[in-house]
């Protein structure tokens, strides 16, 4: 049954539901059950990780060193962006388990990114007023040139070169929202977090401690971009109240964008990939998101919702030809 319906509220209630449906088909297949085991297995081993490098630490190249722990802090946050939806164990431990772990690991408020992420991003997906994640770069997503006239001329060029440097503005936005809201505990663990950067200069020549804490906050912010920026960037925006002609689900289908490329590239991205299936079933965990795909592939094309898939090299030039066609030709 095609979704053919001129009124907004009809078609609004016909999607939910049509999606109601769905959501029941996928959890009676299992789909969308916690994984507790697979997720507390994850945690261990990333905590080994952490401390076979600490182990080994002086025995290998401090530019290693870095890239070992960019490896390990970009799957900190995917495991941090999991537990903080909830997808491997119960509501209250999660979110608890979510904040000290992203906290410490990470240096980043986990109160900071639940409510930019999981409230209003998953909410208003690509709605240019609500949607901080298409707010950055100084208007470029949105053809809105808030900084530097020269900076968005070349914005197609410079923005890659700007993404290590995307962890910087994290830090100062969670600090930002921390003082605001007072949140203290929170802050006690963003500043336990600074003895992670503070032990290399004590385990390690002051050079090589230099090395790694570059390496590492760089390489982060880089490889997280470089996943993230897939997501979203270069689909449809929505200004003003144009979120409102449409209804949750296909503000979420319309407005990401997977990427195709198996187990590998499902572990690559941490799950991200799948982002249609991550927006329409954030609970759902990354564990089960390709099989989850399959049916919502088909679930998508058999009502007429957008579904949008294309290989990571397509997503990277669709994104430079997108902040191409928006940058500043004045």
């Amino acid at each position: 049954m095609s979704i053919i319906v001129d009124d907004v509220k009809a078609k609004k209630n016909l999607e939910k539901k049509l999606f109601s449906e769905f959501t029941q088909e996928m959890r009676d297949k299992g789909l969308l059950d916690k994984t507790p085991i697979r997720g507390a297995f994850e945690i261990l081993l990333e905590l080994t990780g952490y401390v076979l490098v600490y182990m080994f630490m002086t025995q290998i190249s401090p530019i290693v060193v870095g890239l070992v722990f960019v490896l390990l802090m970009v799957r900190s946050t995917y495991i941090v962006h999991d537990l903080l939806h909830k997808q491997y164990f119960s509501y209250s431990f999660s979110k608890k388990l979510g904040l000290i772990f992203g906290n410490l690991t990470l240096g980043l408020s986990g109160k900071w990114w639940n409510k930019e992420h999981n409230v209003m991003h998953h909410t208003y997906t690509n709605s240019a007023e609500r949607d901080g994640d298409v707010q950055g770069f100084g208007g470029a997503f949105l053809g809105k040139h808030d900084s530097v006239k020269l900076l968005h001329r070349f914005q197609h060029l410079v923005f890659y070169a700007f993404l290590p440097l995307i962890y910087i503005g994290f830090v100062m936005q969670t600090y930002k929202f921390v003082f605001k809201n007072k949140e203290w505990t929170e802050l006690l663990f963003l500043v336990l977090h600074l003895a992670f950067p503070i032990s290399f200069f004590m385990i390690l020549p002051t050079s090589d401690a230099i090395i790694v804490t570059l390496v590492m906050y760089i390489g982060y912010g880089f490889a997280l971009s470089m996943v993230t920026i897939t997501n979203h960037i270069g689909l449809p925006i929505l200004f003003g109240d144009e979120y409102k002609k449409h209804s949750w689900l296909s503000l979420q289908t319309q407005g990401s964008r997977n990427v195709r490329g198996g187990l590998f590239t499902h572990y690559i991205y941490g799950g991200l990939n799948t982002q249609v299936e991550h927006h329409i079933f954030p609970h759902a965990s990354r564990f089960n998101l390709l099989k989850v795909a399959k049916h919502t592939k088909a679930f998508c094309e058999k009502h007429d919702l957008i579904y949008y898939e294309t290989s990571p090299w397509q997503a990277y030039k669709e994104i430079y030809v997108y902040l191409k066609d928006l940058r500043y030709k004045g």
